[in-house]
């Protein structure tokens, strides 16, 4: 279900009226999104959700209790209210409760689209047949996911703060297998503007890469040159975000710890051309208009020509530290370049082609060194071409070493990752070398 404005405040103001809590807290997410999933070139179920969520926090002091429900007819909310001030009281307190924020300023939103708000199973379908065409065509097996919908959130609070944010989106990612199962080819991408996702266009680049990864061969395991597609690039980048953290930082958890203690603000950790943003209202990768507790986001640099210019503070750490709040981003961008992938293959002598990665976790957060698996299409390049399909591999590599080992970038693209499909990313394709693959992997 999708509220405008006025709706959201006349709810949230109904449900902390109800409030017999020091502070109150109101979470309301909606959503109304259609899908269509295909298997063996054939549409095998089509979906749609519609939904309200709402979440209420109730704190005495510094004991808080929450309860989310999607009743909010009837008695259904002050029961969800009252059930909330239950738990708080019977919850330990926590000593680094802060209280809800006031009134803050918020900038306009980016992220909505009226042709993906209005996205129906007829349109759905249309998008998907010509990948489904040109997997017949092929003569391999498709499967695959398309969605697309809107949402929107609102978050209130007992101060007398309102953030409303409305949103579009859409996802497509499609697998093609050759029917003996011994290739495998993958594309992907998502955008708040469904036309943007270019459904044919991924499907003829999952085709292909399945029948050139057919039957694969071995190569042993070891560091090489490698060109990494958008999506793995998305993936790595996102675990590094994730870890630019100032409270582990400062209390020696992370890779961006300071030796001699503090954190790695203002100190050069990777190459001069690195560029990491977020931009709630970046025109291709759009972000949320408020994150954590309803702080405002904000367009923030997060690495600039290689320098570590900040790290996200959370209220507590920042009134702690005594420095100034610092949200987590709802996206993230990176400066791309001018060298295409076809001139990245064309310039390397000998290296490894990745489609994408999955799987992921971490092995050290001190030095960021994650691993996972490459998968649906990983080639060997050879003196300018791409020589022949290999096998996959498992990789042990940190996305800061990847950083200081770029020698071209690529143009920027929306890209999804197999770690986190729907973030909002814009990301060049890199051609990094010394990239560490540990092991092979006998999937596909």
């Amino acid at each position: 279900m999708i509220l405008s404005t006025p709706e959201a405040k006349t709810l949230t103001d109904k449900i902390l009226a109800l409030s017999k809590a020091d502070s109150c807290v109101v979470r309301l997410t909606g959503q109304e999104q259609g899908n269509i999933r295909f298997a063996l070139n054939n549409v095998t179920t089509s979906g749609y959700n519609d939904d309200l969520t709402i979440s209420i926090e109730s704190s005495f002091g510094k004991r808080s209790g929450s309860v989310t429900t999607n009743e909010w007819n009837g008695d259904g909310l002050e029961a969800a209210v009252r059930k909330s001030e239950q738990i708080a009281r019977l919850a330990p307190a926590n000593p680094e409760f802060m209280p809800p924020l006031g009134p803050q300023q918020y900038m306009e939103g980016n992220g909505y689209s009226k042709e993906t708000a209005e996205g129906r199973p007829e349109k759905l379908a249309s998008l998907c047949r010509p990948v489904l065409e040109a997997a017949d065509t092929g003569k391999v097996n498709a499967a695959g996911f398309l969605s697309a919908g809107s949402g929107c959130s609102a978050l209130a609070t007992s101060k007398g703060l309102f953030a409303f944010d409305k949103s579009t989106s859409s996802l497509f990612t499609v697998t093609a297998r050759t029917l003996d199962g011994r290739g495998s080819g993958w594309a992907g991408r998502n955008s708040h503007v469904i036309s943007r996702l270019n459904t044919a266009q991924l499907g003829t680049t999952a085709v292909k890469k399945c029948r050139d990864s057919h039957e694969p061969s071995i190569l042993e395991p070891g560091k090489y040159t490698v060109i990494l597609e958008p999506s793995a690039v998305s993936d790595l980048l996102l675990t590094m975000l994730g870890s630019m953290d100032a409270r582990s930082a400062d209390e020696g958890r992370s890779y961006f710890t300071k030796k001699g203690g503090g954190n790695k603000r203002g100190e050069k950790v990777c190459g001069d051309q690195v560029y990491i943003t977020s931009d709630p209202q970046h025109e291709q990768a759009p972000g949320s208009i408020y994150t954590t507790d309803g702080l405002p986001a904000a367009r923030l640099n997060w690495i600039e020509g290689g320098v570590v210019k900040d790290l996200t503070y959370s209220r507590y750490w920042a009134e702690k530290s005594g420095r100034q709040v610092v949200p987590y981003p709802t996206n993230l961008v990176m400066k791309g370049g001018t060298t295409s992938i076809d001139e990245m293959i064309r310039n390397t002598k000998r290296g490894v082609l990745v489609t994408r990665i999955w799987y992921i976790r971490e092995v050290d957060p001190t030095t960021l060194v994650q691993t996972g698996l490459t998968r649906d299409g990983t080639f060997l390049i050879e003196n300018g071409k791409i020589s022949r399909p290999i096998k996959n591999f498992r990789f042990n590599e940190s996305p800061i070493a990847m950083l200081n080992n770029i020698e071209a970038m690529g143009p920027c693209e929306r890209a999804t990752g197999s770690e986190s499909e729907e973030w909002p990313v814009y990301v060049p394709p890199l051609l990094v070398k010394s990239f560490t693959f540990s092991s092979l992997s006998d999937a596909i």
